[in-house]
């Protein structure tokens, strides 16, 4: 009975490199938050210095998917027009918009709930800046205030759905007669990412290094370039399968971007930031972080994507002992985990059971573990997978990846070329 509770029946056709991706993505994520329940106890560990920003996999892998679809859908239709605008958005916001709006009244409730128990005023912040929230302004242009802060980086993806196709709305507007859609789609891609990045080194140096380089991570204006680069890699994928299919250069793309990915994460982890300072490098580091260090971590990841899409089922180890049925698991309920984990379960839950002792923390890390997996499950199956299934009356079907007997075609020509 527990097993067809928590059961979620995974299609066949997901590729399960993208998903071990997704998994590790969140895992990294709610990783980091699980350490709260240690408090004062928690010391650090090394190895979380190395491993990359859970969130920025995320984009990558964001921008991948969906410019993947909005490659697919210009070229299907051979144009890109305020119809096939909307489609889009109507898709994308079927598939985020219900849960975080169900997470975040959730909060507000819960707030009201307990000041009136309490007779004391409401933690909430002020409704103004409470109905930021509900349009994705919070972190517009400034750094999020202390409430569901989590949500910097989904009101970034929300804002890059929407600059991402209006650019390409404009630009096959203005140059469709002239242009084909492979510069079209280029351009699009590098308006987004050199506009973008000559924005926040601008912003940069007219910003003091004493302000510090963490805001410009967590403003929407300063990380509209987030997903671009795993649009980069859907671009690639597009117009050059031969390359993409190439299994030997996927492999050499795969060590590099690890290798990369690793050292840009470890160049900026708080080990590392203490010998800036002994070196006298601190102006330095925070440009380096408030400018170069994104498009260095978003490209280092966007090099995984061609073995990781590649990889379309689990063999070996990854088949047995459950293993790729828990990762494909996680991959799918990843979104509420989310928007769960930090939060509502930790902020307004474990965190307020003091940490007495080590054991005392680390009981609180599995209990914070079960309780973000279960809730999550439960939580994808019973609104977000439903609700989400409702887009398919109200909008158009996208085009799907290349059909299987194409992909193998492609494969065959690629491995040709690397022998």
């Amino acid at each position: 009975m527990l097993y067809q509770l928590f059961s979620l029946g995974a299609s066949a056709k997901r590729g399960f490199g993208l998903d071990v991706m997704r998994a590790a993505a969140i895992l990294i994520v709610v990783d980091a938050h699980a350490t709260i329940a240690l408090g004062q106890y928690y010391d650090g560990a090394f190895w979380h210095f190395l491993l990359p920003d859970g969130v920025e996999l995320f984009f990558v892998l964001s921008g991948f998917l969906i410019g993947g679809i909005l490659i697919r859908t210009y070229e299907k239709n051979g144009r890109f027009d305020r119809g096939l605008l909307l489609n889009f958005w109507t898709r994308r916001w079927f598939r985020t918009l219900p849960n975080y709006y169900l997470v975040l009244g959730g909060l507000v409730l819960l707030a009201l709930l307990r000041a009136w128990r309490s007779g004391m005023h409401h933690t909430l912040p002020p409704a103004l800046t409470l109905a930021k929230y509900a349009l994705f302004l919070q972190n517009f242009a400034t750094y999020i205030p202390d409430f569901f802060s989590e949500t910097w980086s989904l009101a970034i993806e929300e804002w890059s759905y929407i600059t991402l196709p209006l650019v390409l709305l404009i630009l096959h507007a203005a140059l469709g007669n002239y242009w084909s859609h492979r510069r079209i789609v280029l351009a699009m891609i590098l308006t987004i990412i050199l506009g973008t990045n000559l924005m926040r080194i601008v912003i940069a140096l007219q910003t003091p290094i004493s302000a510090g380089e963490l805001g410009f991570r967590g403003i929407v204006l300063t990380r509209l370039d987030a997903i671009s680069y795993g649009v980069l890699a859907a671009y690639v994928k597009q117009y050059v399968p031969v390359m993409w299919a190439n299994a030997r250069l996927n492999r050499q793309l795969l060590i590099a971007g690890l290798v990369l990915t690793g050292l840009v994460a470890f160049s900026s982890s708080i080990f590392i930031i203490g010998y800036y300072y002994e070196w006298g490098l601190t102006p330095a580091y925070v440009l380096y972080k408030r400018t170069l260090y994104f498009p260095a971590i978003g490209l280092s990841m966007a090099l995984l994507m061609p073995y990781m899409d590649n990889w379309r089922t689990a063999t070996g180890l990854w088949a047995r002992f459950g293993i790729a049925r828990a990762i494909t698991h996680v991959s799918l309920i990843s979104y509420s985990m989310y928007l769960l984990n930090l939060t509502p379960i930790m902020v307004n839950g474990l965190e307020r059971i003091p940490t007495t002792s080590l054991a005392a923390g680390w009981a609180k890390v599995i209990v914070f573990w079960v309780l973000v997996l279960v809730s999550s499950t439960l939580l994808f199956k019973f609104f977000e997978r439903p609700v989400t299934a409702l887009r398919e009356r109200l909008s158009s079907k996208e085009p799907t990846q290349l059909t299987n007997e194409r992909i193998m075609t492609v494969r065959r020509s690629g491995d040709r070329m690397s022998e």
